[in-house]
């Protein structure tokens, strides 16, 4: 912590490191976490984490109502601002005073600056590690300075990941000049170097005149180059002409039939002490930094250490000045081999073939354009430009083939007698296939083939939101054909509750579901799911009553479990996708496809949240414009619980006395419980095992009335 010369009277925060380097406000000192009388804009720099670079500092300030409490009288103090960190302060219109946090909002990081070498030095002078990633395009250079890399390479991998070829060699300074010029457009902050390709500067005077046209035309900031000794006269060359350079030993490329394939180099103590010298060469001619790849991690230290520029490794061990990887395999975009030096922050390749996917079934479904895609024309206009080309007889036939279309996509409903929705249009598009009976549902899995068919079952009870759609996208990307479920279960209901005020918006819906890329709608009535007999069945759930939500809402939790049951049976899909948001319902289809044995798999997806945190509801909809500016509230106790149990916090009752405070601080919100609960079953935990040691993983649920709506959420605790 930075130390203050300056005290003030009022209340005093710091910003503590937690594990894993982010930071958390809280007080430096009594028994309030935050001020009582705080501003909402205040009480946000509490309920975020701070990034790791911020956390070495101090932060304070007062309020009137502080002051009078401590002093017995109106103080205020002759400073009053975060250092280096805040705006001025503002004044209340109720009469308080705040310091406004502006660092905290973590959705805005503060701008870097353009680095340059000078920066480059000063971070390896203070020890900090140094972060370099491959970028070819654009996109690729935007998104990797946006997430802060210090620089940007434009590799000749390039000739590997993105043409296709099996090497580096083929590829040519023209193709670098054309590769670095569109990312040196994405590239605001990152240092930007250019490889030298193969063959571009066997010479001294091919590198000159090379590394000049990459700086000139390509606009990067330096050039990179293979090779030791044999190389020194184009370094200088090129430190002649101006150029930055950067070096390259150990594995080389461009080189490597050379050097027997793609080896670890510098094994044996010799060829060490010989890559010694070169990197030592390399720094006398002049380059301001040194690539080491694919050598022992005890050399590239070693090496490291003895010289006074930064080494930057790749396969060379974590005790370089920094770490270079590829873009491709980072994210898991490459398709073949995966070298043992990198290490895949992320397989994105399924996903983006999902989606592409899922482009391509919209297409030929006709759901995609939709109407929002397309651009109107006046009715007039158009009634003249008929006149115009005599087209009747063309637009006859242009709607003959979408009622084809149509017919086509409803075929299997109407075999089985199906009330045939999806032969219809949905606002020009092919709504999903609609059946409302089990038998139907029955004959038409016969009649397409569904039961060899990977499907996918989204169930909802209407009035859909974007939550739903993520996860009917979820279920395109994961299985063949997707079917949603709309159905409001009355047996979840208890008496007094919104049933018969739930919102039906069954034409918003057809159209929300057409567009996501449903495929079947099972949409029964409450006869068809629960047929009148005086012996009617149903899932028990044994000791359901523990659980907080169970105790609220008595008998609830047995109608999900018996509706989801028959949903099952019915569809019999591959996977049944649901939504974290209603937390201890995703613990109990979990309990209830392992108990029962169903053959199914449950999928649940992140809880779709607002810009302000508030988790998407059907029952946000019954919300004033008062109360939803407040119930962002609900999601910010749990954001308070959550980053106090990541800063070393264990015990449950603490961790909800938390967000209890921070609900206490709004009138319009009645709290009813808040909830620490093992996800395995649900019971209620005392103490949570210390971060990072097994004992099972819990979820932090709440649930808050705000006005007459009743607000649900939860978060999972140790992600």
């Amino acid at each position: 912590m930075h130390a203050l010369a300056h005290s003030t009277r009022g209340f005093v925060a710091v910003v503590r490191r937690a594990p894993g380097g982010l930071g958390l406000k809280t007080a430096k000192s009594g028994p309030d976490l935050f001020l009582q009388d705080t501003k909402p804009s205040n009480l946000g720099t509490y309920l975020k984490t701070w990034p790791r670079h911020l956390t070495q500092y101090l932060c304070y300030g007062s309020s009137l109502r502080t002051e009078c409490r401590q002093l017995g009288q109106s103080l205020l103090p002759s400073r009053r601002a975060y250092i280096a960190l805040a705006e001025k302060t503002v004044e209340d219109p109720t009469g308080g005073l705040e310091a406004r946090d502006t660092c905290a909002r973590t959705d805005r990081p503060p701008e870097r600056r353009k680095a340059g070498i000078s920066q480059l030095r000063a971070m390896y002078a203070r020890g900090e590690p140094l972060s370099m990633l491959t970028a070819y395009d654009y996109m690729t250079a935007r998104v990797a300075d946006k997430a802060g890399v210090d620089m940007v390479l434009v590799g000749d991998s390039l000739g590997m990941v993105v043409l296709g070829q099996e090497d580096t060699t083929e590829v040519t300074v023209r193709q670098m000049v054309h590769h670095c010029q569109a990312a040196a457009r994405g590239v605001r902050s990152a240092f930007l170097v250019a490889d030298m390709p193969f063959g571009s500067y066997v010479t001294p005077h091919d590198a000159a005149r090379n590394g000049v046209s990459l700086l000139k035309d390509g606009r990067a900031d330096a050039v990179k180059l293979e090779g030791g000794r044999r190389v020194l006269p184009q370094v200088h060359a090129l430190v002649d002409a101006g150029v930055a350079v950067m070096g390259h030993l150990g594995l080389t490329p461009q080189s490597h039939a050379q050097l027997g394939g793609y080896r670890v180099q510098a094994k044996t103590a010799l060829e060490a002490h010989e890559l010694l010298e070169e990197a030592l060469a390399l720094q006398a001619a002049g380059c301001f930094m040194i690539v080491l790849e694919c050598v022992p991690a005890a050399v590239a230290a070693e090496i490291t250490s003895r010289l006074s520029v930064p080494t930057i490794g790749i396969g060379a061990g974590g005790g370089t000045s920094g770490q270079v990887q590829v873009w491709h395999d980072v994210l898991g975009l490459y398709d073949r081999k995966q070298p043992r030096f990198s290490r895949q922050f992320a397989s994105l390749e399924a996903p983006i073939a999902g989606a592409l996917s899922a482009y391509c079934s919209a297409v030929k479904r006709g759901a995609f354009p939709a109407a929002r895609h397309q651009f109107p024309m006046a009715a007039e206009e158009f009634t003249a430009l008929r006149q115009m080309l005599g087209a009747g007889a063309g637009a006859e036939r242009a709607e003959g083939r979408a009622e084809e279309r149509a017919e086509v996509h409803s075929a299997g409903a109407k075999a089985v007698g199906a009330k045939a929705v999806g032969a219809k249009a949905v606002g020009g598009r092919a709504a999903p296939v609609v059946v409302r009976t089990v038998a139907q549902w029955r004959a038409l899995q016969a009649e397409a083939g569904l039961c060899t068919t990977s499907v996918g079952l989204v169930p909802t009870m209407g009035a859909l939101h974007e939550g739903h759609v993520s996860l009917v996208k979820q279920a395109r990307s994961q299985t063949e054909v997707v079917v949603a479920s709309l159905f409001v279960n009355p047996t979840q209901f208890a008496a007094g509750e919104d049933l018969d005020q739930y919102p039906r918006t069954w034409e918003e819906d057809l159209r929300a579901l057409s567009e996501a890329g449903v495929d079947y709608l099972f949409a029964p009535n409450a006869e068809e799911m629960y047929p009148p007999s005086a012996l009617a069945p149903s899932v028990i759930l044994h000791g359901i009553e523990a659980a907080a939500e169970a105790n609220r809402r008595p008998g609830h939790f047995e109608g999900v479990a018996t509706v989801v049951t028959k949903l099952i049976n019915i569809v019999q899909p591959s996977a049944v996708f649901f939504g974290q948001k209603d937390g201890m319902q995703c613990v109990v289809v979990r309990r209830l496809v392992d108990g029962l044995h169903l053959n199914t798999r449950i999928v649940v997806g992140e809880t779709s949240r607002a810009a302000d945190g508030l988790a998407l509801s059907s029952r946000n909809r019954y919300l004033s414009p008062t109360e939803r500016t407040v119930a962002p509230l609900v999601y910010q106790a749990l954001v308070v619980l959550r980053d106090a149990h990541l800063a070393g916090e264990v015990c449950c009752e603490a961790l909800r006395t938390l967000a209890q405070g921070v609900i206490a601080t709004e009138p319009l919100l009645s709290l009813e419980y808040v909830s620490i609960a093992s996800t395995d079953d649900g019971a209620e935990m005392a103490t949570l095992p210390p971060l990072g040691q097994e004992g099972g993983a819990a979820f932090a649920s709440i649930a808050v009335r705000c006005g007459t709506t009743r607000l649900i959420d939860n978060l999972v605790l140790g992600l």
